[in-house]
């Protein structure tokens, strides 16, 4: 049975996350942060959103990229133990020299996962939600 070429799909998983952060330079004055950052400068929460989208050619057999389930244990485990409900200034050593902005959260998250799925199942994108307003992509 001659199997032809499969389509390439791009499938996309969504996670809730809370978190807590700060954007502060302690170099700068408490003025200048607040006109930089806003209210920003004080230490705050968000629900994050992340999409993660995997892109490959579907399974012949299983009509599926991955599945679901398998995403969820690769993604889960690091997100619980590295990002929910954490103050990402002092627990996550990534933000230790860097703001811990949508942008630089969106290059973590997506450096952090991109060698962990199968060979079929390339990670493409991260776009982290800050607000349901306000959204990163990366890499782009």
């Amino acid at each position: 049975e001659e199997i032809m070429n499969q389509p390439t799909i791009n499938l996309v998983c969504s996670y809730a996350i809370c978190a807590a952060h700060r954007l502060y330079r302690p170099d700068w004055s408490k003025d200048k942060n607040v006109k930089v950052f806003g209210k920003c400068a004080n230490i705050h929460g968000h629900q994050y959103t992340l999409e993660l989208n995997l892109q490959g050619e579907l399974n012949h057999d299983t009509g599926m990229l991955i599945n679901g389930f398998d995403v969820d244990t690769i993604v889960k485990p690091f997100l619980e133990q590295s990002f929910d409900h954490k103050y990402l200034n002092e627990d996550v050593a990534f933000f230790g020299d860097k703001q811990p902005t949508a942008e630089w959260i969106a290059v973590w998250v997506y450096d952090q996962l991109k060698s962990k799925f199968p060979e079929h199942a390339t990670l493409k994108k991260v776009k982290v939600f800050e607000t349901p307003e306000l959204a990163v992509e990366y890499p782009i």
